[in-house]
């Protein structure tokens, strides 16, 4: 299957965020399209019927991220065997995380 993926600004606040959406494809019976905007630290899949919602939502989630963005300055740092670190970044990309930083939060303020 050839993806094709489009690629788009939206604009507001004088500022253009590009985002992208991929070639759909069936999933169970629904049409998935794969949506990406990094300034919202959206990379995922969704219902092509909930693309038109998401869009018009767009511009609150890329200030929420914005916002989350500075309340997160602290940098904790360790060492790790580069095996671990492998095996680290492939645990968070399975389980849908769209970086290992917030991978690792999650999991030490869960526990």
């Amino acid at each position: 299957m050839n993806k094709k993926k489009t690629k788009h600004l939206i604009t507001f606040n004088n500022k253009k965020y590009p985002y992208s959406i991929s070639s759909s494809y069936k999933d169970e019976g629904e049409d998935v399209v794969y949506f990406e905007c990094p300034a919202a630290a959206i990379s995922q899949p969704f219902l092509a019927e909930d693309i038109p919602a998401l869009l018009i939502d767009l511009p609150e989630l890329i200030i929420a991220e914005k916002n989350y963005q500075k309340k997160t300055k602290e940098i904790i740092r360790f060492r790790l065997a580069v095996e671990e670190k492998k095996a680290i970044e492939k645990k968070a990309a399975r389980l849908g995380y769209s970086s290992v930083s917030s991978f690792l939060r999650d999991v030490a303020l869960k526990a």
